[in-house]
This record gives C-alpha cells, structure tokens and sequence, in this order.
C-alpha cells in the first residue's frame, strides 16, 4: 500500500454537516452599551455600529433560515439567505463562516477562503472560522497554512474534536503519522467526539503499516457513517486495503 495512496483517499471533501450546528450554538447578539457584539459567554467580539442594531433580529433569522435550510439539504436556499443576511451585516462572522464552508464544501477554495478571513477579520476570536479555514488548506494540501490556522484555533480557547481532526489531517500531510495517531486517539476519548476521527485514525495507521487496525477503524466509521459525502472514499479504501492484505 503506497503512501500516495493513504494520502490520497485521505482528502476529501470538507462536510459542514457536524459544522452547522456548532455555528448556532454560539449566537451573537450586539450590546447597545458597548457598540460591540458580545456572545453568551460574555466574550467580547467584533464591533457592529449603532446603525446596524435595529436590524439585529432580521439578520439573526435570515441565518437560523440559512442554517435550517442547509440541514434540509436546501443549498441553494441556505446560500441565498446568507446572502440576504450579510446585505445587511456584511461583517457578521458566523455567516460569512458558514458561506466560506458552503464554498469549501463544492471545492471552491479561493472563495471559501475569501469569506473566512473575511469572518476572522471581522472577529479574530470566533474559533469556527479557524477550524474550517485549516480544512480547506488541508484539502488543497497547504500544510504549513492548516497548522497555523489550527495554531490559531487553539489560542481562542477552542479544544474541540474537530480542531484536533485537522491538526491529524496535517500530521498526515506531513507524514508523522505517530503524532497522527496519538491525537485521534485521545480526542477518541473524549465525551463528544465525530466519526471523522475514526476516519483520520485509520489513514495515521495505514501510514505506520498497521494494516488490521486500520480496518477496524474504516468499518468503526463506516457503521457510524454510511451515507456521508467521504463514505464511499472510506468504503474504497476498506476494499483495497483488505484486497491488498489478503494476497
């Protein structure tokens, strides 16, 4: 089994479907006292003018309706509100965010990365924007760019399942599949944790020759995951590993 081929099966595509519902846990709502935003946590963030406070709620439910519209499975319905949304907060950090994943998620890097920094401009403390920017360079195998942005992701506090996914991802790139495997396996232990870092365990085992393990983890993933937009990359892989195994 060629490196090629574990770093290959490895890039996928980036899927917000874990992404979105973090995106909402976080909602920001603007302080008339301070003229900035400030989230539930009482964090400080980016500054929206006094203008721009009466139409807090509408922007509000123009991206609830983009988010609820992408659980759907409505893209185009999602992008079109998000649009709406940041005529009128152009600088609103979770809705650029979820546009640039939107962007990432049909391979549109130069646009996705756009509305990223773009989000991060807007508020450097918002952790999500960091942790997709970081996938959309692991994706284009921009390394050294992904681990500055986990770096990044990291400073704002955020410790979080899929940070530590596409700090594997670089690991990978990278070929230090040891470190690979130590940081899935302990975000594996986790409370809350996602499938993809079974997905990412299993490609740091195939770069140490682990061959059986690594089986393991590709059905663990696939039983947790059949339908997902990397299944049928993952169910390839599985295949080719237990062929080339068996000869």
């Amino acid at each position: 089994m060629s490196r090629w081929i574990v770093f290959f099966a490895f890039v996928y595509v980036l899927s917000l479907t874990s992404i979105a519902p973090a995106l909402a846990d976080t909602p920001t709502e603007p302080s008339l006292s301070s003229g900035r935003t400030v989230r539930s946590s009482g964090t400080a963030h980016s500054r929206i003018s006094i203008t721009r406070l009466k139409e807090s709620h509408r922007v509000r439910q123009l991206y609830n309706k983009a988010l609820n519209a992408w659980r759907k499975q409505k893209p185009s319905e999602a992008q079109h509100r998000l649009e709406q949304a940041l005529e009128l907060y152009p600088e609103f950090p979770e809705a650029l965010t979820f546009y640039g994943g939107i962007h990432a998620a049909a391979r549109q890097w130069s646009l996705a990365e756009e509305k990223l920094r773009a989000a991060i401009q807007s508020d450097p403390a918002y952790s999500p924007a960091y942790v997709i920017l970081a996938g959309v360079y692991n994706s284009q195998r921009r390394f050294d760019d992904a681990q500055r942005a986990t770096n990044q992701a990291l400073a704002t506090g955020a410790d979080t399942w899929d940070v530590q996914y596409e700090i594997a991802r670089v690991l990978i790139g990278k070929q230090q599949y040891e470190k690979a495997l130590a940081i899935t396996e302990e975000a594996l232990r986790s409370k809350e944790h996602g499938s993809l870092l079974h997905l990412a365990k299993a490609h740091a085992l195939l770069g140490l020759r682990m061959y059986s393990q690594a089986v393991a983890e590709l059905r663990v993933y696939l039983h947790d995951q059949p339908s997902r937009d990397e299944s049928q990359g993952a169910r390839d892989l599985l295949q080719e590993v237990e062929r080339d195994t068996t000869r």
